[in-house]
């Protein structure tokens, strides 16, 4: 039988096949079973809170306030609460004298922070702000708050004057704005 014996032949000839589908199979198993692995333990790190936080500078390019006694993520939770408002519920009277004339002033004060721990801490230095507020507004020259950039400097030295006090007794000094609501000269 000579055909069996060509055919013996020329399947020995011909090499054999391996399946190349098993090994590319292999490959790609590991590769994605790496990726996964790989992937849950940057996210598990990332959520950990191990990678830091990027800072986002705000649209009106300010820089952060360093100096605040608050961190950043603090602060930023406490732009977002409502103003509340503090009232001394009576005003500041004082007198001084201009060019031998004994002259009155009146001003009425409400502070505003966005911090309930703020304004509870000026309640409770109540009588220290007033006092350093009296003194600060009787220490007058009458020119000086006849108009509007005097009255305004005025308001910036009892802010700075407030969150002095509120640093030194506190450590917290996130008041935002003091306010003149009235203001009677004679």
């Amino acid at each position: 039988m000579p055909l069996d014996e060509e055919t013996e032949a020329v399947a020995q000839a011909a090499p054999v096949e391996k399946p190349k589908g098993n090994l590319l199979k292999i490959i790609i198993i590991v590769l994605s079973s790496l990726l996964v692995v790989g992937g849950s333990v940057v996210a598990t790190l990332y959520f950990a809170g191990v990678f830091p936080v990027s800072e986002k500078i705000s649209s009106d390019n300010e820089v952060p306030d360093k100096s605040s006694s608050k961190p950043e993520k603090e602060r930023k939770n406490l732009d977002q609460e409502p103003a509340i408002y503090f009232v001394f519920e009576n005003p500041f009277v004082v007198n001084f004298i201009d060019k031998n004339q004994i002259r009155y002033l009146q001003i009425n004060v409400e502070v505003m922070s966005r911090d309930q721990e703020v304004i509870d801490s000026i309640g409770a230095h109540l009588p220290k702000i007033k006092n350093n507020f009296l003194v600060l507004f009787s220490d007058l020259n009458f020119e000086m708050i006849t108009n509007a950039v005097g009255k305004q400097k005025l308001r910036d030295l009892a802010l700075e004057e407030l969150r002095n006090i509120l640093k030194d007794e506190t450590g917290n000094d996130d008041v935002e704005a003091l306010y003149f609501t009235g203001f009677v000269m004679q």
